[in-house]
């Protein structure tokens, strides 16, 4: 059995007051709970003995996307702080009360990532966001945030990047993704307020909620550990960023209009065209009351899995507007 290491308890994270060649792991106060504890943020330093960049990694911000815990994990048992340049600052559960009640909203069932960077003094979700902007993220130099799928939904691997900034991009094409969603940051997510504040971030899509899905994580784990080397903080060759990804202009869900149980036809990463049934929704004595036809021709990024489906539920994610990237717009390519 490993030695466990006693956990150190923080107000603030201080990068530079932990030690280097080694992983440091703290707990940070966010905000409290309705016993008046407490509620403390994971956080893993990962600090190097030589100079460089600070790469933040957060999983969890939706507490039942859980394939980035699994991949921070395993960069861990991969990482060798005396080698390292630079600190890797790991956050595996970002929203720590949803994640306690297998949720993806907070406890006071609002979504976190519509609520960045919250405020000092509001909503008991807008306190939390605030504190984790201003104590953890603020720190980084970059930063990776790891999803996955909502409840009753899977997806690919797929990115959320904004393609016309050339770190996000370069940032993006690192990873090697099945598809890349050039979007522009919404507000109000943490990918949209570190961009905002000089952190390039982007959003990486690792699959289906509720589970660890290894080969998702391993391919995930592959484009941090080729980030890391982009950014010179581990020894080893660029993998070579010219991708087969699919890169799509925007995405929109296609919805029902009636109620039912519902059959999604397409699987993740089919081509599929204008026209084409997608899915039909039944009746309890097996009539078909809808048939769902896709309005454009586009890739499958996410679909609903869940059989029982009311008068508006979204059936499939769909990427439109195909792009086909030019040699000289793929960093590192020459």
């Amino acid at each position: 059995m490993s030695k466990i290491i006693t956990i150190k308890v923080k107000e603030d994270l201080k990068i530079s007051a932990l030690k280097k060649g080694e992983v440091n792991r703290i707990s940070v106060h966010l905000s409290d709970n309705a016993l008046g504890v407490p509620w403390r943020l994971p956080v893993i330093v990962v600090r190097g003995n030589h100079r460089g960049p600070t790469l933040g990694i957060t999983a969890a911000v939706h507490g039942d996307e859980l394939n980035g815990i699994s991949t921070i994990f395993k960069l861990l048992e991969t990482i060798d702080p005396s080698h390292l340049k630079g600190n890797l600052v790991l956050v595996p559960i970002s929203n720590v009360p949803g994640y306690l009640k297998n949720q993806r909203y907070f406890s006071d069932n609002v979504d976190l990532n519509r609520i960045m960077p919250g405020k000092p003094v509001g909503t008991t979700s807008q306190i939390y966001a605030h504190h984790f902007t201003q104590k953890i993220i603020k720190k980084f130099d970059y930063l990776l945030d790891l999803h996955t799928a909502s409840h009753g939904r899977v997806n690919s691997l797929y990115l959320r990047a904004d393609l016309d900034n050339e770190q996000t991009r370069t940032l993006a094409y690192l990873q090697s993704p099945q598809i890349i969603v050039k979007k522009y940051d919404e507000q109000g997510t943490l990918r949209s307020w570190a961009n905002e504040n000089g952190i390039p971030a982007i959003t990486v899509e690792i699959g289906n909620p509720n589970a660890f899905q290894h080969n998702l994580i391993d391919e995930t784990l592959d484009g941090v550990l080729n980030t890391m080397r982009h950014l010179k903080m581990i020894e080893g060759k660029v993998q070579d960023l010219i991708t087969d990804a699919v890169v799509c202009d925007h995405s929109y869900w296609i919805y029902s209009k009636r109620g039912g149980i519902v059959d999604v036809f397409p699987g993740l990463t089919e081509q599929i065209r204008k026209g084409d049934v997608i899915a039909k929704v039944y009746d309890v004595f097996g009539q078909v009351k809808e048939e769902i036809v896709a309005d454009r021709s586009g890739i499958v990024i996410g679909k609903n899995v869940r059989p029982n489906c009311e008068s508006g539920t979204r059936i499939l994610h769909i990427g439109v507007n195909i792009i086909a990237p030019e040699a000289e717009d793929i960093p590192g390519h020459d």
